[in-house]
């Protein structure tokens, strides 16, 4: 059974002015994280009064999960949708990436994902939990992907998910990533070529058939 998430759920931006706040807020803590962003300074940006901003939040860790939501949840939508479709193996590989580097990373900043993970352990243990996830629906993927042949069939699956999950949590972590100086999306564009170089099979006359005739239909 899955673990069930410890992240409180904001609620819902059905008002004017608690749509203007979690926008502004996420200008602010995208380009600068939320460490030192205090209510004061959010409610003088907006030219808002204490008393306004605490009828919309209980607190600024509120509206961080807020902008959390907004910011992460569509994409990680088109994520499963990616992995649970069926097309081929090798695309859905390639697209997987592609909603990484040129979707999810760009909605977000490295700032922001290091504060999430230094300050709010919560919300930090939720998207462990759905990277984990990941991970297992890309196991089933390989699986597919060397009845297809398309993967490498001498690589593991189970092995291949227990080391990319060890990779993931030892490397692919915001605060890794920022002491070295490097982007999200190096390090996206990075484990793309490592593994779509090292799992996937050249195209073969047959699967180039197979893929074209699909795409004429």
């Amino acid at each position: 059974m899955a673990k069930k998430s410890k992240v409180p759920v904001a609620k819902p931006p059905d008002d004017k002015t608690r749509r203007r706040l979690t926008a502004y807020a996420a200008r602010v803590f995208l380009e600068r994280g939320f460490r030192k962003v205090t209510v004061e300074e959010l409610c003088a940006g907006l030219a808002m009064s204490k008393r306004t901003f605490y009828a919309h939040f209980v607190n600024r860790d509120e509206l961080v999960i807020a902008v959390a939501l907004e910011k992460l949840a569509p994409a990680r939508e088109a994520i499963v949708e990616n992995l649970e479709s069926d097309r081929p193996v090798e695309e859905v590989f390639h697209r997987h990436f592609d909603l990484l580097i040129n979707g999810l990373f760009q909605q977000v900043s490295l700032q922001f994902m290091t504060d999430i993970q230094n300050l709010m352990p919560d919300v930090w243990d939720d998207i462990e939990q759905f990277r984990s996830e990941i991970v297992r629906r890309l196991t089933g993927l390989l699986r597919r992907g060397q009845a297809e042949g398309s993967v490498r069939p001498d690589i593991d699956p189970e092995v291949f998910g227990k080391v990319f999950q060890g990779v993931l949590q030892s490397f692919a972590n915001p605060n890794l990533v920022a002491s070295v100086g490097l982007t999200m999306q190096q390090t996206a564009m990075t484990f793309q070529k490592i593994v779509t170089g090292g799992l996937l099979l050249p195209p073969t006359k047959e699967r180039r058939h197979e893929k074209s005739t699909k795409a004429a239909r």
